[in-house]
């Protein structure tokens, strides 16, 4: 094969090879050195494009009337785009080496069956006259199987076209009548089958996406909240369905798995619960920031169907939505329709917003989505402490959990599988090693929170009830012993608490105590995906044994002097304090 002519300023006529802008280049899917690229004719490389080997007969319609200059009577406008007659779809089955498919742009349809040696044609009888095969889409579930989206346009036909054939050909099936789903005049420039759930079919067109569950005998909208815009191609990968328009950039739907389960119509029953797909431990969800474009949620999206729209109220008459977290027969976390799940407070809101989105379960008819960030709930945290950090429930580690959806008798479950990043050599035994320390560290965060608001309970006990006896003439001796109560319990909190920080950066002007080295220690831990050092353990075991030593000396406190002050109240008949309970 001669090197190519430029097509710029020539008519298409004068061109030995007639190379469309567009022109098809394909790798082999058995051979990563053949390489096909196409003219009117297939051409084949097997030397990265040193050298070519014409495979195939001019497979165009040829015609010399339609291979003038174009533009004209000012100026001619020959850039490339404007050769016609030429291959414009190619591909090698992906079942059998050599199976070789060609659409042209001027309505013809080949296929060779012995890598090049002959070819066939097997144009659709119904193929409207000079149509475009836009597209060739080749099924991954059968070698005989194969899609057309032909377009028109050009010559003032704005129909729908997407053929199908089963059986390499021989018969094709006309899948858009302009009447079953695609208006009459939304043309199709790509059309796909999921690689998954045969007959599941995803349809480009000029005004947006649309969905078959029937094998292309009915079709439906599957806009959601993508731009109406052109469609110009769609690919299936890892489970997602990547979208290319013209001028709204590129979208992605996250995770198939629902379009797989569904049938033409909605669910049956009150509600139905979908199989979640693999979640894997990696960060970077969400929006970054910029003008970079949005990555899908970090953790396990849940998504369900209800028939009817639900209530975000609690009360007698309102149906609560409940979903839970298991490992096992053990529940890590529950979220509800009615309440929102508590979180720990967020010193760096200003600046590191909380994520956008529902914080109650959505209840909305139709399908609703929940994403489970991988994660316990947050440590229980004073709502007016100030930490440096946020104190987040600890990650699980990669296995097997289950999702648990209740709605008042019914209820559903479905495994969830949590996988590490597979980028990473990190075993299992370093990840359970991970979680066990990091929900130790979890449990002593709350734990100190706890001890702290008993403790801040009791002391406004003590002061209110000195007031009081104060104000009553009865409180002799009373001030002093709760002053020492007081200050007793203070020193405690102050070890336990930076009570002096106001702000997040206040870290820097006052030193961190126990509850936040904790906190800063759990970050640490499960800020990484690896097994924790040793000397995170060993700072873990200093942090545990300080702990002890608090509350053993808050409850020695409340055991010794506040009992000493409730004695001498109770002597002025006088109700005692009541410590709060652990």
């Amino acid at each position: 094969m001669a090197y190519p002519q430029l097509a710029v300023g020539q008519a298409a006529s004068d061109l030995r090879y007639r190379f469309q802008w567009n022109a098809p280049i394909r790798l082999s899917p058995h051979d990563p050195d053949t390489l096909y690229h196409a003219s009117q004719f297939v051409h084949r490389s097997t030397d990265a494009g040193q050298s070519w080997q014409t495979i195939s007969p001019d497979l165009s319609r040829n015609d010399p009337g339609k291979q003038g200059y174009a533009g004209g009577p000012i100026t001619w406008d020959n850039t490339g785009v404007e050769v016609y007659g030429t291959v414009f779809a190619f591909e090698e089955s992906p079942h059998q080496p050599g199976l070789l498919w060609a659409g042209t742009d001027d309505g013809r349809v080949h296929i060779s069956r012995d890598d090049g040696e002959s070819w066939n044609e097997i144009t659709p009888r119904s193929m409207p006259e000079w149509g475009q095969v836009n597209m060739i889409e080749l099924s991954a579930h059968d070698a005989g199987r194969a899609f057309l989206a032909v377009t028109r346009y050009r010559d003032d036909d704005f129909k729908p076209y997407v053929f199908r054939t089963d059986d390499f050909g021989a018969g094709w099936s006309l899948l858009t009548s302009g009447r079953n789903g695609i208006p009459e005049d939304h043309f199709v420039r790509v059309v796909r089958e999921d690689p998954v759930r045969r007959g599941l079919l995803y349809a480009g067109t000029e005004f947006g996406l649309y969905v078959s569950f029937d094998d292309g005998a009915a079709w439906q909208p599957l806009q959601l909240n993508l731009p109406v815009s052109p469609v110009t191609d769609l690919a299936v990968k890892h489970g997602d369905l990547v979208v290319a328009t013209q001028g709204r950039s590129f979208w992605i739907l996250d995770d198939l798995g629902p379009l797989h389960e569904l049938q033409a119509g909605a669910p049956a029953g009150a509600a139905h619960l979908f199989q979640p797909r693999t979640a894997y431990r990696f960060g970077g969800g969400g929006r970054p920031g910029g003008p970079a474009g949005e990555n899908p949620p970090a953790g396990a999206m849940i998504r369900y169907w209800l028939a009817e729209e639900g209530s975000s109220e609690a009360g007698e008459d309102h149906v609560e939505l409940t979903l839970e977290i298991l490992d096992g027969d053990h529940v890590l976390r529950t979220f509800s329709s009615h309440s929102e799940e508590e979180r720990a407070p967020n010193p760096f809101a200003r600046f590191l917003p909380e994520p956008s989105g529902p914080r109650k379960l959505p209840v909305e008819a139709g399908l609703n989505q929940w994403v489970w960030d991988l994660r316990l709930a947050d440590a229980k945290i004073e709502q007016d402490a100030v930490l440096w950090g946020r104190a987040r429930g600890p990650r699980v580690p990669p296995g097997s959990y289950t999702v648990r959806l209740k709605m008042g008798d019914w209820s559903a479950e479905r495994s969830v599988e949590v996988a590490g990043d597979p980028r990473l050599d990190t075993t299992l035994a370093d990840w359970d090693a991970q979680y066990d320390l990091a929900t130790k560290l979890w449990r002593d965060l709350s734990e100190s929170h706890r001890a702290l608001a008993r403790l801040r309970d009791a002391r406004s006990q003590v002061a209110d009830l000195a007031t009081r006896l104060e104000e009553a003439g009865r409180g002799e001796g009373v001030a002093e012993m709760a002053e020492a109560v007081r200050n007793r319990l203070t020193a405690i909190e102050e070890r336990l608490h930076q009570t002096r920080s106001e702000s997040g950066q206040d870290v820097l002007n006052f030193p961190p105590r126990l509850d936040n080295q904790i906190l800063t220690l759990l970050g640490i831990v499960g800020g990484s995906e690896a097994r924790p050092t040793e000397g995170a353990a060993a700072r873990y075991r200093d942090l545990r044994r300080e702990l002890d030593e608090l509350l053993a000396e808050l409850e020695n406190v409340f055991d010794s002097e506040l009992a000493a002050f409730n004695d001498l109240v109770s002597s002025k008949d006088v109700p005692p304090v009541l410590a709060p309970s652990g």
